[in-house]
């Protein structure tokens, strides 16, 4: 019974009850799992990334061992020119964008903080799409989050740009403050109406 719409730019944040599918309508446009009945329509080469709300590394992978992962995956699309130094350079020019740098680069992607971790996801999602999403799908991105982490996070969203590319975003949030902060429209899911 939900039916809504997502411009290019439009920052909607999606609000309700614990359980009134909040998650699963990210986890269906972001094309991960099928709606029980009605369709998901739009151009055929959205670039959507999926930023789930528990980040999950290999235990003892580096972050640019994440980031390179996950470009040298996108790579292996059918009709892609691949190799691993481009998924290098991708994941290098991604990372950088991000902040990751010196002891952050160093360090096992288990043993980052919080923010860290949510930036290594980020940077990861993006990394599966090139680095030009147009759509961002983000579920409970604050959480675990520091105060300055936070504030980046609401700066990426709000410039509505990665490297030059626009996009739109739709996070599940129940952080009052963020969603204040970022969103440009506001959608409630309730079992309730």
């Amino acid at each position: 019974g939900v039916s809504l719409s997502i411009g290019p730019g439009d920052r909607l944040g999606l609000i309700g009850p614990n359980g009134a599918g909040k998650s699963t309508l990210l986890k269906i446009l972001a094309g991960m799992i099928e709606p029980d009945e009605g369709e998901v329509g739009g151009p055929r080469a959205v670039r959507a990334i999926y930023v789930p709300q528990q980040d999950a590394f290999p235990k003892g992978s580096s972050p640019r061992g994440v980031v390179v992962e996950a470009a040298g995956n996108m790579l292996q699309t059918p009709g892609a020119v691949h190799d691993e130094h481009e998924a290098e350079t991708a994941a290098d020019r991604i990372l950088d964008r991000l902040g990751f740098e010196g002891a952050h680069l160093a360090m096992s992607a288990d043993a980052l903080s919080g923010g860290w971790r949510k930036r290594l996801s980020l940077a990861r999602a993006l990394a599966s799409c090139g680095g030009e999403p147009d759509l961002i799908l983000l579920d409970e991105p604050t959480n675990h989050l520091d105060i300055e982490s936070i504030r980046w996070l609401e700066s990426l969203l709000t410039r509505g740009e990665f490297g030059g590319t626009p996009f739109a975003s739709v996070f599940v949030t129940h952080d009052r403050a963020f969603l204040e902060s970022v969103a440009t429209r506001v959608a409630e899911l309730s079992p309730a109406y």
